[in-house]
């Protein structure tokens, strides 16, 4: 993995109109497929709260129904995720004795979508 400069810096808010676009565009392209996933602050707060924690990554898995899913791991200062057993995916190591456990079960749109404009 890269030497990430200062994980809780990584991201920030975007134009409106462009990500718009985007969402729209994976929409038309994706018709069957989740769209989105809403997760509360509480279980955010929750992994951002891990000695250590400096950060959140999302990756993609599929449940054993066969539905896409999230599932979002706290990362430490340098990006690398504060589990041990994840590290067996190759480029992510590091991590601590901890090992926070990973969250899933946000609502993904479709069925529960946000109303738009």
């Amino acid at each position: 993995m890269n030497q990430l400069k200062d994980v809780k810096k990584i991201g920030k808010q975007m134009d409106k109109d462009k990500v718009d676009k985007w969402v729209k565009k994976y929409q038309k392209n994706n018709p069957d497929g989740a769209f989105g996933w809403l997760y509360g602050c509480d279980i955010l707060e929750t992994l951002l709260k891990y000695e250590n924690s400096c950060g959140i990554w999302f990756f993609k898995g599929i449940n054993d129904d066969g539905k896409e899913r999230l599932v979002l791991y706290a990362a430490d200062k340098d990006g690398n995720i504060l589990d041990d057993k994840m590290k067996s995916l190759g480029a992510m190591s590091g991590g601590n004795s901890k090992n926070p456990p990973p969250a899933d079960d946000g609502e993904s749109c479709p069925p529960y979508c946000p109303s738009g404009d």
